[in-house]
C-alpha cells in the first residue's frame, strides 16, 4: 500500500474512544488557540486539513495532512486548526508518558519541535492497534508495549533527545502528577507538600527556580483540562467548569478566554453538530491539540 493510500485509509478508520492509545481531534470550522501546554512528549499525525503553527504574530508555519509532529514535554504552542475544502480537520495524538521513555536512558535533551513526513512503520503500528484492541480481553497489558514500540521507532528516526524531555525530574512535573488526579478538588499547597514530602518554602523556591508558582501551575492544568473536555466530550460548559475546579461557568469562561484567546462557547461552535462524543478521563493526564 502506498503512503497516500495508507493515510487515506487511516482518515476513514473509526477510532473508538476506549482504544487507550490514540486521541482523535476534529473540527469543521477554523480553531485558533494560543499558549497550549504539553506536559508529556506527544506524537501528532495530521490526517485532514492543516495545522498552522504561529511562532509569532508575523510567522506561520503550515503543516498539511500527512505530516507528523513530535512535541517535546514542556512546549507551549499557538496554532490554528484549519479544515480542508470539505470542512474537515482531523489529527491523531499519542501521548508518551515517562514510563514509556525509560528504555531511552540518559543522554542529550532537546525541546525543539520536530516535523517530518509520515513514517509508514509508525502508521502501521497505529492501524494495527485500532484493529487489534477491540479483540483483546485486557488491552491494558499490551498498551504500554505498543507505546514503547512507537517510542523506539521514533528513537530510530533520530528523535531520542526530544523524547527525553519527558524524563526530566522537575518538581513542577511531580506537582502536576498529584493535582491531575482530581482537578475538581480544592487543592492547597499544604496538602500537595504533604504528598510530596517537602516543605512549603522548598516547594515555592524550587517552583520559582523552574519559573512556576503553585497557583499558576494549578490554573494552567485546570484550564488545559477544560480545553481538552470541551474538544472531546459533550459535557456542558458548567459541567466542564465543575470538573476543572471552577465554581461558576462564567469565571471559567473568563479565565479560559484570557489563557487561550477564545471562549468555550466559540470553541464549541467550531465543532460539528454530528461529531461523536469522545469521552476522556476527567482527572489524570491532560492532552489537547
Amino acid at each position: 500500500m502506498s503512503l497516500i493510500a495508507q493515510l487515506r485509509s487511516l482518515s476513514l478508520q473509526p477510532v473508538d474512544s476506549t482504544n487507550g492509545l490514540i486521541l482523535p481531534f476534529r473540527t469543521r470550522l477554523p480553531q485558533s488557540l494560543r499558549r497550549v501546554p504539553f506536559t508529556d512528549p506527544c506524537l501528532m499525525l495530521i490526517l485532514q486539513g492543516e495545522k498552522q503553527l504561529h511562532a509569532s504574530a508575523h510567522s506561520t508555519e503550515p503543516l498539511p495532512a500527512g505530516q507528523m509532529l513530535l512535541i517535546p514535554a514542556g512546549c507551549e504552542l499557538t496554532f490554528t486548526n484549519q479544515p480542508d475544502e470539505h470542512s474537515q480537520y482531523l489529527a491523531w495524538v499519542i501521548r508518551l508518558p515517562a514510563d514509556d521513555l525509560l528504555p531511552l536512558g540518559r543522554g542529550p535533551v532537546n525541546r525543539g519541535l520536530q516535523r517530518f513526513h509520515s513514517d509508514p512503520l509508525l502508521l502501521t503500528l497505529m492501524q494495527q492497534w485500532l484493529q487489534l484492541q477491540p479483540l483483546l480481553s485486557d488491552p491494558q497489558q499490551l498498551l504500554q508495549a505498543r507505546r514503547r514500540e512507537i517510542t523506539l521507532r521514533l528513537a530510530e528516526l533520530g528523535y531520542s533527545a526530544e523524547l527525553r524531555s519527558g524524563l526530566q525530574q522537575q518538581l513542577s512535573r511531580r506537582v502536576q502528577t498529584v493535582v491531575s488526579e482530581d482537578l475538581s478538588h480544592d487543592w492547597q499547597m499544604t496538602e500537595v507538600c504533604q504528598r510530596l514530602a517537602v516543605s512549603e518554602s522548598t516547594l515555592r523556591r524550587k517552583l520559582s527556580d523552574e519559573q512556576h508558582s503553585f497557583r499558576d501551575l494549578l490554573s494552567q492544568l485546570r484550564l488545559t483540562q477544560g480545553l481538552n473536555l470541551l474538544q472531546t466530550t459533550r459535557l456542558s460548559v458548567q459541567q466542564v467548569a465543575d470538573a476543572c475546579g471552577y465554581r461558576s461557568a462564567s469565571r471559567f469562561s473568563e479565565r479560559f478566554r484570557e489563557r487561550f484567546g477564545t471562549s468555550p462557547a466559540e470553541l464549541r461552535q467550531s465543532q460539528s453538530a454530528e461529531a461523536p462524543a469522545w469521552q476522556t478521563t476527567v482527572s489524570g493526564s491532560i492532552l489537547t491539540v
